[in-house]
């Protein structure tokens, strides 16, 4: 009961895989697996960092690598897998002969390729989850060697509908493909008393935006829709990312805008249950959302875009899906700032919601394609 996770991306970076990824090897440590995470130093954000680290049965290593160029590369395909491919390949075989994992699991196409070359060398099971939702071109060099990683590896998941289905759609056997289904801990988010008056925030209506700030999470027409708010609505804006001088620049014009910058995950409970609805106004096909799942734990409501996997994650039981534009977000949050019944009502279904669907045992949905099928 030995695993490799292999990816690009581990605490103490930021982002929704990352936070995924520590609920896996928390999982899989209670239950009794040996879990070995081979990843590089945190490449967007500034944070302490260990090159080694120990936690029970979960062995982290960390390889040193050169940060601050990650936005920079994401949107040219070929330079980002020049820049993350190198050191995960040749420190992965040192990993395997030390350790001798019984399977890899991969997260994403750089890490997939690495652990399909390796797995095949050392005649180890490889599992692939995908995150995104990439929009495979119809043909061309890079259609045909995700298909080649694919076709190699032992099973792939997807973490919504449609990745699934854009995997298929490379001709993959069915059989080797599934959807997962991320958890959180239903401990740690949950609604905080009196969080509104912990956070001073007991006079404002807050909309509250988490996660990184790049164009594709809708950020330019968040800023813009805010100039539209009732002058009583805070907006509420955490992460890291390029677009942070942009949005420093709209908050100091604009008084409604609260720049918090970097928040650890684990103080983030306070500020949604100090928030009264939460925004992933994505205008791209977002993989998931895992901060819309936290928010419900937190039995707040979201505003969601209607594209990619937002609408698996939540529906209109528990806040409204809208097509982004900075009109339809300004009608969105005026509509709930005025019918303020309303939205008591949807958070108090959102908790429920989020019990329902995201508990721990979702771990099993991925655990069951770690031994043979």
């Amino acid at each position: 009961m030995r695993v490799l996770q292999l990816t690009a991306h581990f605490s103490p970076n930021i982002g929704g895989v990352e936070t995924h990824l520590s609920d896996l090897v928390s999982s899989l440590d209670k239950r009794g697996w040996e879990v070995f995470v081979l990843t590089y130093c945190p490449l967007v954000v500034k944070a302490k960092w260990k090159m080694y680290e120990r936690i029970n049965n979960v062995s982290i290593f960390r390889i040193p690598w050169f940060s601050g160029l990650f936005y920079k590369l994401t949107p040219f395909p070929i330079l980002e897998f020049i820049y993350l491919f190198p050191g995960l390949f040749l420190f992965t075989p040192f990993i395997i002969l030390l350790n001798k994992p019984k399977v890899i699991h991969a997260h994403g196409l750089i890490a997939g390729a690495i652990a399909v070359f390796w797995g095949k060398i050392f005649k180890i099971r490889t599992i692939i989850s995908s995150h995104s939702i990439y929009i495979f071109p119809k043909k061309g060099l890079y259609r045909e060697f995700v298909k080649l990683i694919f076709h190699n590896s032992d099973h792939l998941l997807g973490l919504c509908r449609q990745a699934v289905s854009e995997i298929k759609n490379l001709r993959i056997p069915q059989e080797k493909v599934s959807s997962f289904t991320y958890w959180i801990d239903m401990e740690k988010f949950k609604k905080i008393p009196d969080a509104k008056v912990k956070l001073h925030w007991t006079d404002k209506f807050v909309i509250l935006f988490v996660g990184r700030f790049v164009s594709i999470k809708g950020i330019k027409d968040l800023l813009e829709s805010s100039i539209l708010w009732h002058n009583k609505i805070t907006l509420a804006i955490v992460g890291v990312g390029p677009m942070e001088k942009e949005i420093r620049k709209y908050a100091l014009k604009n008084k409604q805008i609260l720049f918090l910058g970097a928040i650890d995950n684990s103080y983030l409970p306070f500020y949604y249950s100090a928030s009264d609805a939460l925004i992933a106004p994505s205008v791209f096909e977002e993989g998931f959302g895992r901060v819309i799942i936290e928010a419900l734990a937190c039995g707040l409501p979201v505003i969601g875009s209607n594209r990619g996997a937002i609408p698996e994650a939540m529906d209109n039981s528990v806040g409204k899906l809208i097509d982004v534009t900075p009109k339809n977000i300004a009608q969105t949050v005026n509509y709930f700032y005025e019918h303020p019944d309303e939205l008591e009502s949807l958070s108090k279904d959102a908790r429920n919601f989020a019990v329902q669907k995201y508990s721990e045992k979702n771990v099993e949905g991925i655990i069951r394609f770690y031994t043979k099928d």
